[in-house]
């Protein structure tokens, strides 16, 4: 990306935080490309050569022990989960992604990092690709009207609140979510203390980007020097795998944000909360 630091490269210990009685709004963007736009850009060839966003931080964290997780693919893909490319600084870029349930069956949920500079523009050419696997396409290719993500993350690009959504267009007249059949839920305020399913598409080595993968770890700890703290879970997936969703039971609690260097097998995430919920409200109220 842009800064060195790119998605999640900012110290957490330098991050401007918003007053913790606050509730600030959703920033929104209604995007200018046209669906047919998008589509012809990404040809199967710029979506093979995309980047994937890093995930790893330069600021200094405890090394600790190594944290236990299984990692594995899935034997059969949910298209609840895709993965997600845009356009920065005329470079293309790979994340991840979950289709949710929501009113107008079309919000995609992913970090921060995914949609905006943080703080900055936001991205162009914005896609989502459900079951993405092998550069197969089997539920078609959605691209955003509407790009989202939390003030904090907008404004200075605070970890505690790096997530995302998008808005889809319809796909001959059909939505997202009832293309795929099997959205996500989404949850806010959960106890922070769960077994997760992080899923991601991973295409920083030694990945290559074309499958999912989902790590299965209890939470670990929680970063301190976030306000509030954020989530950490046993994963070694690298970049690319940035916003996809930590699942329990059917909901999404938190996406892949960032790792340490120092610590680069535990997984951060942020805790959804009230910022989150008003944020998921923005999107799933567009029309």
């Amino acid at each position: 990306m842009k800064r060195a630091v790119t998605l999640l490269g900012l110290f957490l210990a330098g991050v401007i935080v918003a007053p913790a009685q606050a509730t600030p709004p959703a920033d929104v963007k209604q995007v200018g490309q046209s669906r047919e736009e998008v589509l012809a850009y990404w040809t199967a060839e710029r979506m093979r050569n995309a980047k994937p966003a890093p995930l790893a931080r330069g600021g200094k964290a405890a090394k600790g022990s190594q944290y236990p997780f299984t990692r594995y693919e899935p034997a059969s893909y949910n298209p609840a989960h895709g993965k997600v490319f845009f356009t920065d600084g005329g470079v293309n870029y790979v994340c991840s992604g979950t289709a949710l349930t929501s009113g107008n069956e079309s919000v995609v949920w992913t970090a921060g990092h995914c949609v905006n500079e943080g703080p900055g523009q936001y991205f162009t050419n914005w896609a989502f690709v459900p079951a993405y696997k092998d550069g197969a396409r089997p539920y078609g290719t959605w691209t955003a009207r509407t790009l989202l993500t939390t003030s904090p993350w907008q404004k200075s690009g605070d970890f505690s609140y790096d997530e995302g959504a998008a808005v889809v267009s319809t796909n001959g007249g059909a939505t997202l979510t009832d293309t795929i059949g099997t959205p996500r839920g989404i949850g806010f305020d959960r106890p922070a203390q769960q077994h997760y399913l992080s899923h991601g598409y991973p295409a920083a080595g030694p990945f290559n980007g074309q499958r999912l993968w989902i790590c299965e770890a209890d939470l670990a700890l929680r970063d301190t020097s976030a306000e509030p703290d954020t989530m950490g879970i046993g994963c070694d997936m690298t970049g690319g795998s940035s916003g996809g969703g930590w699942v329990v039971g059917n909901d999404v609690l938190s996406v892949n944000s960032y790792h340490y260097r120092t610590l680069s097998n535990v997984m951060f995430g942020p805790y959804q909360g009230d910022v989150a919920r008003q944020l998921y409200n923005a999107a799933s109220g567009t029309r």
